[in-house]
């Protein structure tokens, strides 16, 4: 099971551009893993931005789903899975 969440967040990437540290209200998380990574174009003929996307595993035991919207330069939690 998962829940979506689509909240802004602020995050670190090491040297390669993985994300590596992730803040939300007072709270971070070091990120242990990078489980997947993947584009998605979206509803690119409705205007929709590109998203790159992560699937991550935390330093709390949490595995989220973030991604960065390639036009605005934003971070998303998109996905906390249980």
């Amino acid at each position: 099971m998962s829940k979506l969440r689509h909240q802004t967040l602020q995050v670190s990437c090491n040297d390669q551009g993985s994300p590596s540290c992730l803040q939300k209200d007072q709270q971070t998380a070091q990120v242990e893993q990078v489980l997947d990574c993947w584009r998605d174009t979206g509803c690119w003929w409705e205007g929709e931005s590109e998203k790159l996307f992560y699937r991550l595993s935390l330093d709390n035991g949490a595995v989220v789903e973030i991604y960065r919207d390639m036009e605005a330069h934003t971070w998303v939690l998109y996905k906390v899975y249980d």
